[in-house]
């Protein structure tokens, strides 16, 4: 095997949540009558910060209207998370990756309570060593989060995989040297994936071909 430990992304990788996020934030545009967003739209446009993203849509940004934004959007996604699938094909990987001996993780631009949360409640802990979150609700990107995780792993550049399905993942990934997939199958589209030099896959089955020798 090419890899000794996968990172995975949480969002969009591992659960199939993009339309969820699409419908929460076509509800805070409502407020501000504001118009609502396809989800084309938001495959080509969504990015980190989500401030930054929030911004470009003509919501209020101050400090006080984007931290009563944050908290209405983890608290409507808390309400729906149980109705999101895991993406086709993600336990398979997860099963195929512990038989080979590869080691596991999630690494996370979400809130670290409802990560724990979510991996418990899809039966995911026996498959990932850790997971990394963030202490807010704010979704600020995971860059710095990034460094500590990839540190907690121990291991050379070389010897890992990062998974995602945004920009910011293959950004992560290029700053800390990881060889990195995206999959178009989450919160960014195909179009913008192949965008920087990483490999793009359209199903996690494929994942396979990419960490055997």
């Amino acid at each position: 095997m090419k890899y000794s430990h996968i990172i995975w992304d949480w969002n969009g990788t591992i659960i199939d949540d993009a339309r969820l996020c699409v419908d929460l934030v076509n509800e805070l545009l409502d407020e501000f009558n504001l118009e609502r967003v396809t989800i084309a739209y938001y495959l080509n446009n969504f990015s980190f910060p989500v401030k930054s993203y929030y911004a470009s849509l003509g919501l209020p940004i101050d400090s006080k209207n984007y931290k009563a934004l944050s908290e209405k959007f983890i608290i409507n996604y808390r309400k729906s998370f149980a109705n999101c699938k895991l993406q086709k094909g993600a336990r398979n990987c997860f099963q195929y990756f512990q038989r080979n001996s590869i080691k596991q993780s999630v690494l996370s631009a979400g809130n670290q309570k409802d990560l724990n949360d979510f991996i418990s409640f899809h039966n995911l802990s026996l498959f990932f060593d850790f997971a990394s979150g963030v202490d807010d609700v704010f979704a600020q990107g995971k860059a710095e989060l990034a460094k500590h995780h990839f540190n907690k792993i121990g291991l050379p550049a070389s010897e890992v995989l990062l998974v995602g399905d945004t920009l910011h993942d293959a950004e992560v990934a290029g700053e800390l040297g990881l060889n990195c997939i995206l999959f178009s199958g989450g919160h960014n589209s195909k179009e913008l994936l192949l965008k920087p030099s990483y490999p793009v896959i359209e199903s996690l089955e494929e994942l396979s071909n990419w960490v055997q020798d």
